[in-house]
């Protein structure tokens, strides 16, 4: 019998990436082969989001296209996978009758299965109804070979969040916090490390209370553990909630050299009256607090951040305050997004949406523009130093040249050759533009 072929796309974070990346594992195990082209695929799973409305879009789009090739191939077999399939299971079976599987944030791992089950006996399979619990979680037995990058990988380590924010989707779509067992995920961290991984990042919705209740240590305890494995470099983590991070924490984090000097902090405004109503527990006070933290007890910390600009009830004078706090923090990079309501959250149902798309549209080029002015001035600020680059490969964005990051996680590019992927480069930093750097070689390790 033939192989079979499967097509797999992931839209939305970084935990929603690694999770199609552990069914790719599952799949593999089983025969399947990965194509890239959704035509040639006898099995094309759909691993989704729902924090934007324009994420689910972009899945019915997708979902159309593929009920067309069903049409022409009766056997081909769809599946939608991750948070839009346990938010609107409903939905997906009454508007794409022609998905066979539609399965939970919890559920997935049960993929493989539950296809060669539907080749057998037809009809369609629903599983929405696990959440991740301490006697579950579906990250157990990850195929650590099965992944995108050599030297670099994530590792999920909780799933949740026991935080209400207004505006989000996640504690209806993945429930409420849950941290895997240190010992589980320091296990997978060595088996990546002795597959050739060079750089992890730990991930979880709400990462700095990992562990709150193991009695095994947090968040700083499986850094500092972590850093001892053999082979292994770097160490990132994301994404942190400014109300769950504390000074010592900082000194925690800038005394591991191993632990790259980056965080990623969401401020979400600058306005301590959005924030309230956004339910985010914390002031612009204490945030730039952390800030302060991470700047005096990490060296060069590089920090960036996420902005929602339009959230329910926000005013000019709100606005500024948030355009305000992006000039005073010195972030080296912010990811702002438009208010985008969200059914079953706190703020569609108590929140109009009373701030014109015009208006949210306006306020998000402004803070890019903001943001672009501050982050190319730090990157000139960098220009004659030398950062030790992990290599990635070949750019992206510049085909002629090599990609890798530096330790505060700027893109930096460079000319060399595609063989040095995976190793370490010493380079001088020559130019730079708003979201990258550009360096040449001094050396290359061995």
């Amino acid at each position: 019998m033939s192989t079979r072929k499967v097509y797999t796309i992931s839209y939305g974070c970084q935990m929603n990436t690694l999770d199609a990346e552990l069914v790719r594992g599952d799949l593999a195990r089983n025969g399947y082969e990965h194509v890239s082209e959704m035509s040639g695929a006898d099995v094309i799973l759909v691993n989704t989001c729902s924090v934007r409305d324009h994420a689910e879009t972009k899945v019915w789009s997708l979902l159309g296209r593929a009920g067309q090739m069903k049409k022409e191939r009766p056997d081909l077999q769809i599946g939608v996978l991750g948070c839009m399939a346990q938010r609107v299971k409903d939905d997906i079976v009454k508007r794409a009758p022609y998905v066979d599987l539609v399965l939970g944030t919890a559920n997935f791992r049960s993929a493989v299965q539950d296809l060669e089950d539907l080749r057998r006996s037809g009809g369609r399979v629903v599983r929405t109804d696990r959440r991740p619990s301490a006697d579950f979680l579906p990250d157990a037995g990850r195929q650590v070979t099965a992944r995108p990058e050599r030297h670099r990988a994530w590792v999920t380590v909780m799933r949740g969040c026991d935080h209400a924010c207004a505006y989000c989707i996640v504690p209806f779509t993945r429930g409420r916090e849950v941290s895997r067992p240190l010992a589980d995920v320091l296990d997978e961290t060595r088996r990546l490390a002795d597959d050739g991984v060079r750089e992890v990042t730990f991930l979880g919705q709400n990462i700095n209370t990992y562990g709150k209740n193991s009695g095994e240590g947090g968040l700083c305890t499986l850094l500092e553990e972590a850093a001892t494995i053999q082979g292994l470099d770097r160490i990132r983590f994301l994404t942190s909630n400014p109300f769950d991070m504390t000074e010592d924490m900082m000194r925690r984090f800038g005394a591991v050299e191993r632990v790259m000097p980056w965080l990623h902090i969401p401020a979400q405004s600058g306005s301590d009256a959005v924030l309230k109503r956004m339910k985010r527990t914390y002031t612009v006070a204490q945030y730039e607090e952390v800030v302060g933290w991470a700047r005096t007890h990490i060296p060069g910390v590089e920090i960036t951040s996420d902005f929602i600009v339009g959230f329910p009830g926000e005013t000019d004078e709100d606005f500024e305050g948030t355009r305000r706090l992006v000039e005073r923090s010195e972030l080296v990079q912010a990811y702002v997004f438009k208010y985008s309501l969200r059914p079953q959250t706190q703020a569609a149902r108590r929140l109009p949406d009373d701030v014109r798309e015009s208006v949210k549209q306006a306020r998000n080029v402004a803070i890019h523009a903001t943001q672009d002015v501050i982050s190319e001035r730090r990157n000139r600020a960098v220009i004659g130093d030398t950062f030790q680059v992990l290599v990635d490969g070949v750019s992206r964005t510049r085909k002629e040249m090599l990609a890798g990051r530096e330790p505060g996680n700027r893109i930096v590019h460079f000319p060399g050759d595609a063989s040095m992927a995976g190793r370490m480069a010493e380079i001088r930093i020559t130019a730079c533009g708003k979201h990258s750097l550009v360096g040449e070689l001094e050396s290359v390790e061995d």
